[in-house]
């Protein structure tokens, strides 16, 4: 299990992981352009979905999976998986975030918030970071369940999800800050944005699947110990 110390401060280990498959360029410059595609962002979706197993399974040894067409299948099928994991985990209560945060600014008569583009012009730039902030790793603790169970339901199984989340809070809180940050920074090279985002989320996954490990292990724990103070109180 990696430390936090080569996680996190020291970024370039982050780095050296995801670019040590020696084609990691060109299936950044495919997954880019892909992720941003309807007809095709389930093959890069998924492939951040094995990215993330890889992460969670063996930091170690991490290397970036295969993208040749034999494997987009086994991808397209994982990345509806995620994407039904995201709806539920990022962007439902990421959109709820934007009403609430648009009710508000009603009642509050601000300035143009009775504007359809309000939405686009003020509330996405601003008030959506401060919801993705929470909800990126919140969908990755969902994943990493489905990765543990094979099963989508503990996904959304929001009270275990959400102690999970609570337990690694300040790492998973540096890695959405990274991956939100590094979106920024693409955006102000617009064309270079599905770049930007498809490298970023792969870095994000090899960050957060040692975090859920370390975090879910200790509520694992916290349920022993509960479990065991019960049994004691029974007797």
């Amino acid at each position: 299990m990696m430390e936090r110390e080569e996680r996190y401060f020291d970024f370039k280990e982050a780095f050296r992981a995801v670019t040590r498959d020696s084609g990691w360029w060109w299936k950044v410059l495919a997954g880019g352009p892909m992720l941003f595609c309807p007809l095709t962002f389930l093959i890069p979706l998924g492939f951040t979905m094995e990215v993330l197993r890889r992460a969670k399974n063996n930091p170690e040894k991490f290397i970036l999976p295969g993208f040749g067409v034999r494997l987009w299948g086994r991808y397209i099928a994982e990345g509806g998986v995620k994407l039904v994991i995201a709806c539920g985990t990022l962007l439902a209560p990421a959109l709820a975030w934007l009403g609430f945060t648009w009710a508000v600014a009603l009642i509050l008569h601000f300035p143009g918030a009775e504007r359809w583009q309000f939405f686009f012009k003020v509330l996405l730039p601003f008030a959506s970071p401060v919801a993705l902030f929470v909800t990126l790793p919140f969908c990755a603790v969902g994943c990493c369940r489905y990765l543990d169970t094979g099963r989508i339901a503990p996904a959304f199984d929001y009270a275990t999800n959400f102690r999970i989340y609570r337990e690694g809070f300040v790492d998973f809180s540096i890695g959405a800050i990274f991956v939100l940050g590094m979106n920024a920074v693409a955006q102000t090279w617009l064309l270079l944005l599905p770049w930007g985002v498809f490298f970023s989320v792969c870095l994000v996954d090899y960050w957060f699947g040692p975090i859920y490990n370390q975090a879910a292990q200790r509520v694992k724990h916290q349920d022993e110990l509960a479990a065991a103070e019960n049994a004691e109180n029974v007797e």
